[in-house]
């Protein structure tokens, strides 16, 4: 029977699983993205065939960080997931937000909520700067937003994104 807590000398080791396509996604051109979390994380990566990534580190927590970042790369995205989001790019129709490492969605400058006001109302429609200066005045690049994923178009790389349909979902207004 093992001892609890395992000591902070104890090599680590994690089993993870992902779908056999995403492995490409994990080694990245020549090796590099695989190479990256070995040096950042001080861990070493075996990758076999069927889908299965063997982590081993002599630290727990940077087993926990690589382990986070591989999920990062080879997870999809899934509608009806709520997401912590940052905003990489406004635009005059949304905001570009990054989802997981290689998953970007839109969120579409109606499903964008204000602090204090939940709806695109006429103040937002009758903005000076139209809907560039709105989005500009609710979100900023770099920020950390919470979002909903509405749509998922995993042929196109479409996802759709969702401020608004978090807060009417706590309120019981919005049925999926």
């Amino acid at each position: 029977k093992p001892r609890f807590p395992l000591k902070s000398s104890t090599p680590r080791v994690e089993v993870i699983r992902y779908h056999p396509e995403r492995k490409r996604d994990l080694i990245g051109p020549g090796g590099t993205i695989l190479r990256q979390i070995s040096d950042r994380y001080q861990v070493s990566l075996d990758l076999s065939d069927d889908g299965k990534c063997l982590l081993h580190g002599q630290n727990a927590d940077m087993v926990r960080k690589a382990r986070s970042a591989i999920m990062d790369l080879v997870s999809d995205v899934v509608e009806g997931e709520i997401y912590e989001g940052t905003v990489l790019d406004i635009r005059d129709y949304g905001a570009v937000v990054e989802l997981l490492r290689n998953k970007e969605g839109l969120l579409h400058v109606s499903e964008i909520i204000d602090e204090g006001n939940e709806e695109y109302d006429e103040e937002a429609k009758n903005h000076p700067m139209g809907n560039l200066g709105y989005v500009n005045d609710v979100l900023h690049v770099g920020q950390k937003i919470q979002v909903l994923c509405i749509k998922n178009d995993a042929v196109n790389g479409y996802i759709k994104l969702s401020q608004k349909q978090i807060v009417q979902q706590q309120k019981g207004l919005y049925q999926q």
